[in-house]
């Protein structure tokens, strides 16, 4: 029998192998707004947070599997890995609870076989990706590639699905295009940061392997600004909302200080353009939308403001400094 104290270990261990910071406040709400704009009027916020759990599920699977294909080069990379803490069954039993509770879970919510198909064509992917003799991720551009449909891609067309054939919809292919253009620009800043590690170990991604980043990331952002106009008209009236946040966001650039270059603020996470569109207004506007009609959606919108309090508290601290240099220049 496993105690209380071996218990709440294995679900620490747990925890940190899901790597729950690293993808709670990009893909989770990227994915839960999707899911927002794609659902039918008469989806219930039951439904939606099971997609919630599967994208949760769905997401620590993702992460751990990569962790573990990656223990070996970290090591000589002198970095940390999550995966080598825990030992070789529990990180097995991790693996096969996360990805049968996603599988399980898309069941409840789709219509039909065709959104747990994506889910387990995705979840094969994400092992492809990380795991030999494959290991896509050391095959130059097709791992960005690889690595943005399994995160960015096969969810949004999996989340499609919770009405039948949502996944031919031009909405749903709009949002996956922008998934696409969004998760390239996220792997290539992960792999522009991870350069110097990746040489050492020994990992020959696109960017360790003298691949040129930056016109990835320009062309990345350009490809999302026409793609972001595309889905939002092509899910109109349901985007209106959505309108609404990125005018928003568009208008408060205007009071923010102006210290990076755009070459800067693309190739890092802290001042990533769009990111707090994406990531934070972009879901809780709609979610908050869903919830004046019906007031169960309030707990995503909860669940989006909390996920997103760190891009909130950034835009209220750089409008604070930048009313601060007007006071004093005045």
């Amino acid at each position: 029998m496993i105690g209380g104290m071996e218990r709440s270990a294995i679900l620490i261990e747990w925890f940190d192998l899901a790597r729950w910071p690293d993808w709670s406040t990009s893909k989770l709400p990227f994915l839960g707004a999707a899911a927002l704009l794609l659902a039918p009027a008469e989806a219930s916020g039951g439904q939606m947070l099971a997609i919630i759990g599967t994208i949760l599920c769905w997401a620590a699977f993702g992460y751990a599997i990569n962790d573990v294909a990656d223990m070996a080069c970290d090591r000589l990379a002198g970095k940390s890995n999550r995966a080598a803490d825990v030992s070789p069954l529990l990180r097995t039993l991790f693996l096969g609870l996360t990805a049968s509770t996603a599988l399980a879970l898309s069941v409840v919510w789709s219509v039909n076989w065709t959104g747990p198909a994506f889910v387990v064509i995705a979840l094969l992917l994400a092992g492809a990706y990380s795991l030999p003799p494959v290991r896509l991720k050391e095959r130059g551009a097709i791992g960005l590639v690889a690595g943005a449909a399994a995160q960015w891609v096969l969810p949004v067309l999996a989340i499609a699905n919770i009405e039948s054939g949502g996944w031919k919809r031009p909405a749903a292919w709009s949002l996956a295009l922008l998934g696409l253009a969004i998760g390239i620009r996220w792997m290539a800043i992960h792999q522009l940061h991870d350069t110097m590690a990746d040489h050492q170990a020994g990992v020959r991604t696109y960017a360790s392997t003298g691949g040129q980043v930056w016109p990835v990331l320009l062309g990345a952002f350009l490809s999302e600004v026409v793609l972001l106009t595309v889905a939002l008209v092509v899910t109109w009236p349901v985007s209106a909302p959505a309108w609404a946040a990125l005018a928003f966001w568009i208008v408060q650039q205007a009071f923010r200080p102006r210290g990076e270059s755009m070459r800067e603020k693309l190739q890092g996470y802290d001042h990533a353009p769009l990111a707090e569109f994406y990531f934070f207004l972009l879901p809780v506007a709609l979610a908050f939308a869903r919830g004046l009609s019906s007031p169960e959606f309030m707990v995503l919108a909860g669940l989006f403001v909390a996920v997103g309090w760190g891009y909130l508290a950034m835009m209220m601290g750089e409008w604070h400094d930048a009313w601060a240099a007007r006071a004093l220049r005045r």
